[in-house]
């Protein structure tokens, strides 16, 4: 007699949730190469363009805006305004800082725009330069946790002393510029902007490439020697430690334009960041959906769960065109670059804060860092 066939469940067993995944990359080998190195090469193309006569400085920098700077700031918007829950825990403390924001930009642009207001630009790029900085900090530390996932961590003292690496290889390249009153002064649109910054000896300068050109070559030999010994899973972290060096160095030491080796480093920046924020969303997107949550919570993730790419791309880049169009239209207006100074500004205040996992512990599974 043939055995009945047994009857299906009368409910499916729920999916598993998504653990850690194991594996020494952020996402994929693949996505992180793209997003997290090799997207150094990207805006090298501004610099090009603008050495062989291509595009002038005016132009490098609207497409820079558009096409980069203002698509990876309204990123930051999706994690936080544009969040219910992020709105109703901090949106006060939003408010009084972009309160404060557009008081100390306009009130200056008013009362003292050749005085006050130069210090005040002056301190957004190098406020901007130390935003750069921290964000490859968040990427060591994401790496070195797939490390430990893999059972590969790290030493603390290996990961301090590649902290501070970065440190060196970021910093020391704009410490170079100081050297030339010529390489800190933004040339755009007829104008001529000088960027304060302390007076660079020689004797100092000296000892600012000696310990560039140190740290480099001990990250080289650590890793020649780590790798020798059969260490594992240092791949992925070198490739990003190597990506940054690479981006930095060009910038501040090859590039002679200011405004042009800012986009450079930026836009690098800006597409790592994009890369991980597409990377988050689509795995909040992903959990929420599986996990029914409610919609109306936050209208971009909701976009990504039906997969309505259209809205989420006209927001990302209609955004960036409003924002940037007083500047492009009225170059002669200077109180044209309030808008895009401002919404940077406010940019830089709340990114310091959604990327601390204290504070925001649903990070750990937006990350795949826990299930």
């Amino acid at each position: 007699m043939a055995a009945a066939a047994p009857l299906p469940d009368p409910l499916p067993a729920p999916r598993p949730t998504a653990g850690p995944p194991r594996s020494a990359w952020i996402v994929s080998a693949p996505y992180d190469v793209v997003f997290f190195v090799a997207s150094v090469a990207v805006p090298l193309v501004f610099w090009w363009a603008f050495s062989f006569g291509w595009m002038t400085g005016v132009a490098v920098y609207a497409t820079f805006q558009l096409l980069f700077n203002m698509p990876h700031n309204v990123q930051t918007w999706t994690m936080s305004i544009f969040d219910r829950a992020d709105r109703k825990k901090n949106g006060r403390r939003y408010l009084i800082a972009f309160a404060v924001i557009v008081a100390v930009f306009a009130g200056t642009k008013q009362l003292s725009p050749d005085g006050a207001y130069v210090w005040v630009q002056t301190a957004l790029l190098y406020w901007g330069y130390y935003h750069l900085v921290r964000q490859h900090y968040g990427f060591q530390r994401l790496y070195e946790r797939r490390m430990t996932t893999l059972g590969a961590p790290p030493a603390p003292l290996e990961s301090k002393l590649y902290a501070r690496f970065l440190d060196v290889v970021s910093y020391a390249p704009l410490l170079v510029r100081f050297r030339d009153r010529e390489l800190m002064t933004v040339r755009a649109a007829g104008r001529e902007i000088w960027t304060w910054h302390p007076p660079m000896p020689d004797a100092l300068l000296y000892l600012v490439l000696a310990v560039y050109a140190g740290a480099i070559a001990a990250a080289a030999v650590h890793h020649a020697v780590a790798f020798a010994r059969g260490r594992k899973h240092l791949g992925a972290r070198a490739l990003l430690l190597a990506s940054v060096t690479l981006a930095f160095g060009v910038s501040g030491l090859v590039i002679r334009d200011l405004l042009v080796a800012s986009v450079v480093v930026t836009a690098y920046h800006n597409l790592q960041y994009l890369g991980l924020t597409l990377f988050h969303n689509r795995t909040r997107a992903e959990i929420a959906e599986r996990e029914g949550a409610a919609l109306g919570e936050n209208v971009p993730i909701d976009w990504l769960r039906r997969r309505r790419w259209v809205p989420y791309g006209l927001m990302t880049f209609g955004y960036g065109a409003a924002v940037i169009a007083p500047r492009v239209m009225f170059l002669t207006v200077g109180a044209a670059e309030l808008p895009l100074f401002i919404v940077i500004a406010m940019h830089y205040y709340v990114d310091a804060r959604i990327w601390r996992f204290g504070d925001y512990p649903a990070l750990a599974r937006y990350l795949k860092l826990k299930p």
